[in-house]
């Protein structure tokens, strides 16, 4: 974003959104795009064979014990669509 900052003539202290420093400059947002490109990869490894390696190791839950504290977040959760604020 700093480099889009200096590109659009914003500094932090002209307290412009990044949304639209971006719509300025006609660059997405990366978190969308590697959502997308995740549901994608997912839509991907579904339509594999089920005895194909992807297809197991995305559907298999892992077996035994967990460490204590906080879960390790999961590839599957990431693709799924949990937005913080506006979608």
């Amino acid at each position: 974003m700093s480099t889009l900052r200096k590109r659009a003539g914003k500094t932090r202290r002209d307290r412009v959104r990044n949304k639209h420093i971006r719509e300025k400059c006609g660059i997405g947002d990366v978190v969308r795009f590697a959502r997308g490109r995740r549901r994608k990869w997912n839509k991907h490894v579904q339509r594999a064979d089920e005895t194909r390696l992807i297809r197991i190791a995305r559907d298999q839950r892992s077996v035994g014990r967990r460490d204590p504290g906080r879960p390790i977040k999961r590839w599957k959760d990431s693709w799924v669509s949990i937005s913080i604020g506006t979608p």
